[in-house]
């Protein structure tokens, strides 16, 4: 396991995104952060965070090009 951290404004840069939208990841309990004088998330945990999300995404593709509609 890596224990590299990586500051909020490592992975806005890493994901093309606004250090806001990672603070509210991490304040919502969706990626696991700690204070360690600002907020640090470990590469591991980011990495398992983004496999989750490239699998959603996959999932939401495929029931869009099946015709999935939920509650139906």
């Amino acid at each position: 396991m890596s224990s590299k951290y990586m500051t909020i404004e490592e992975i806005a840069e890493r994901w093309l995104c606004s250090k806001d939208y990672v603070r509210k990841l991490i304040i919502s309990g969706q990626l696991s952060g700690a204070k360690l004088g600002g907020w640090k998330v470990r590469q591991d945990e980011l990495l398992r965070f983004e496999k989750a999300k490239e699998k959603a995404d996959m999932e939401r593709l495929r029931q869009q090009r099946v015709g999935f509609i939920p509650g139906a």
